[in-house]
């Protein structure tokens, strides 16, 4: 056992969504679920942490919140996996369906929620992993988090990823599909916005 689960991990997770189908379907036939269960539990292991960062930038939200809406959403991924091609990126159709779930979670909580000054945020970013963002002072952290809350979703994708979780333009490829080319120009069109933002403000 301890072998399979170490080739799940090895695999990508357009692989692993694969492999869930094809447990779901031995599930049918032998109404043993465990081994869904298994593939599904790394999924959301792989993923959980950076989905809930990402609604937290996106939104602005505390992270107890962000917790909250990561759950939602891994309900409504399992629910949605049936209608996925795992021919297409992951992350991207996943990160559409995360969105739409934080929205209606905002939606749903509007006089609850309540928007954190960005103690949890800071809180959440791990020290001494990027020298690029230690230099800033938290009101320049702070103004770019404002900008940033203004980008399409896909930018916001590519800044979390490129910036806060130090990926490499080949490991955003694969997980996005992208060319490399589209991946520089979306990221120079989101500095341009956060820029222009950052002087409104």
């Amino acid at each position: 056992m301890g072998v399979f689960l170490a080739m799940l991990e090895e695999l990508t997770d357009e692989e692993l969504i694969r492999e869930l189908k094809r447990a779901e379907l031995a599930e049918h036939l032998t109404g043993d679920n465990a081994g869904a269960e298994r593939v599904f539990a790394i999924l959301v292991g792989r993923h959980n942490k950076s989905f809930a960062r990402l609604v937290t930038l996106r939104y602005g939200v505390d992270a107890a919140s962000a917790e909250e809406i990561a759950q939602d959403f891994w309900l409504e991924c399992y629910s949605a996996l049936p209608r996925y091609n795992p021919d297409r990126p992951f992350l991207a159709w996943a990160t559409t369906i995360l969105f739409r779930t934080a929205e209606k979670f905002l939606r749903k909580r509007s006089r609850e929620v309540q928007l954190s000054p960005q103690s949890d945020f800071f809180d959440m970013q791990p020290s001494g992993e990027n020298p690029e963002t230690e230099t800033l002072t938290r009101e320049q952290m702070a103004s770019m988090l404002s900008a940033l809350r203004h980008l399409p979703t896909d930018l916001v994708l590519l800044i979390q990823l490129r910036f806060f979780e130090n990926k490499t333009i080949e490991e955003i490829t694969a997980a996005t599909g992208l060319g490399r080319s589209t991946i520089f120009e979306k990221l120079n069109l989101a500095y341009r916005k956060m820029r222009r933002h950052m002087k409104e403000d």
